[in-house]
């Protein structure tokens, strides 16, 4: 049976079409902020829409914690990322971010931030989290 699918023992008659989620956009409501954090010394981007708030940090399988935005597989640990270290929310018609008291702190355009303030950033703000350095690009900005 070389090369062949297993087959497996499903019972399929019970499985129903999943009906799609409708979001804002669906209902004619503008479009969420949408971001792209440059990863600095990997030369890749990540890319998220913000609608609300975005934990950006490592992972911890053995405790069963995700972040949003999981750094673990670009050498966060190595750079000092803290597993909770940044917020990224709305205040108003404009994007902040928040350090969330990280062991290694955060800096924004070379300043170190205070722990819990929030700070408006701009299309090519540069955010150090630890050692590991992040470019902000604001690609879709609801209200311009």
């Amino acid at each position: 049976m070389s090369g062949e699918t297993r087959k497996l023992d499903q019972d399929h008659s019970l499985q129903l079409a999943a009906e799609p989620e409708m979001t804002a956009i669906d209902f004619g409501m503008p479009r969420p902020w949408r971001i792209a954090l440059r990863l600095v010394d990997f030369q890749m981007q990540m890319v998220f829409d913000l609608a609300g708030t975005i934990l950006v940090g490592r992972a911890n399988a053995e405790s069963g914690f995700y972040p949003d935005i999981d750094l673990g597989g670009f050498k966060g640990s190595e750079m000092g990322v803290s597993r909770e270290h940044l917020y990224f929310k709305l205040d108003g018609d404009r994007v902040t971010i928040v350090d969330n008291e990280s062991a290694n702190g955060t800096q924004l355009n070379g300043e170190w931030m205070k722990p819990n303030e929030p700070y408006p950033i701009r299309h090519g703000d540069e955010i150090t989290l630890g050692l590991m350095k992040l470019q902000v690009e604001l690609l879709t900005n609801p209200y311009a």
